[in-house]
């Protein structure tokens, strides 16, 4: 549970500290590849914390749970973002929070399908 925490709290931290003046530029395709990995390693670790938090439950559920509750800390940043008159909200780094998280997930549970399991004992 500590490293999701600790990475949630990075990520919030860079996402709300104030920053010089930067030009206005749009879309910024680098800006929401970061996004995507930054969110995708989060949901990672938020499924990590989900199997040690509650190891019966079905790893399937434990990979959605991580995915959506980074998809969720991603709007929540968003909205925080709204909240401040030094950064701007942008429904495109949630989509791309969102995406990275999808994208997690779903290498997840390929590599999972993909790997034999041992035999419990």
């Amino acid at each position: 549970m500590l490293p999701a925490i600790a990475y949630a709290s990075a990520i919030f931290y860079g996402g709300l500290i104030r920053l010089g003046e930067l030009p206005e530029v749009g879309f910024v395709a680098t800006d929401k590849l970061l996004h995507a990995l930054a969110f995708g390693g989060l949901s990672l670790l938020l499924a990590r914390a989900a199997h040690w938090l509650r190891p019966a439950i079905p790893l399937s559920k434990k990979l959605m749970l991580g995915g959506v509750g980074s998809s969720l800390l991603g709007l929540v940043l968003e909205l925080c973002q709204s909240l401040t008159v030094y950064r701007s909200a942008d429904p495109w780094d949630w989509f791309a929070d969102t995406l990275g998280a999808v994208l997690a997930i779903g290498l997840a549970f390929g590599l999972l399908a993909w790997v034999p399991r041992r035999a419990p004992g």
